[in-house]
């Protein structure tokens, strides 16, 4: 990954910022996210982000978003939200005309934006676009060395996450919020 371009979809999710930041300390050169929130954009911003995309535009603006944000092309998209963003994604990778592409590895990761995905012939036939599972090429002991570097990250304080503490007695009334937006529920004794 060291000098490529990452596109993470779902950004300003827990995991995705997570993702952005590990794209960072794995020397990606660049670095575009996705999002639907503004101010939550602006974060990701400051976790390593060179760009930001907002998903909550018309299908030709978040076309043109993508064009415009890929520069010399992407060559990773993590991809935790599938559904209408990954489609339109994948529209916009497509040439309109025959051409020798360079890989573009799509890890689908997520759907929050929905389990489906209507993916045209084309789209795969002369993209370059791979679609990979989230836990391609893991096994215990690559599981193992991942662990450990984003525990390593972690101490060090080069990998940072949001989390809000709710006590045990609140988990009921925590099970039920919808305002965590970026951050980790974390029940403690």
């Amino acid at each position: 990954m060291p000098g490529e371009t990452v596109l993470v979809q779902g950004a300003t999710g827990v995991a995705g910022r997570l993702a952005v930041q590990v794209a960072r300390l794995l020397g990606a050169g660049r670095i575009v996210a996705t999002g639907r929130d503004e101010g939550q954009l602006r974060e990701v911003l400051d976790l390593g982000a060179d760009t930001v995309i907002d998903t909550a535009v018309p299908d030709d603006a978040l076309a043109r978003a993508y064009t415009e944000a890929r520069g010399d092309g992407y060559d990773v998209v993590v991809d935790f939200l599938r559904g209408r963003p990954t489609e339109i994604l994948l529209r916009s990778l497509t040439p309109e005309s025959f051409a020798f592409p360079k890989p573009i590895r799509v890890v689908q990761a997520g759907e929050s934006a929905g389990a489906r995905l209507t993916l045209s012939a084309d789209s795969l036939r002369t993209s370059g676009v791979e679609i990979y599972g989230a836990a391609r090429n893991l096994n215990p002991g690559t599981m193992g060395e991942v662990y450990g570097r984003v525990v390593a990250w972690t101490r060090s304080g080069e990998l940072a996450f949001a989390v809000e503490k709710v006590p045990l007695s609140a988990v009921e009334s925590a099970w039920r919020r919808t305002d965590l937006r970026g951050r980790r529920l974390v029940v403690v004794p």
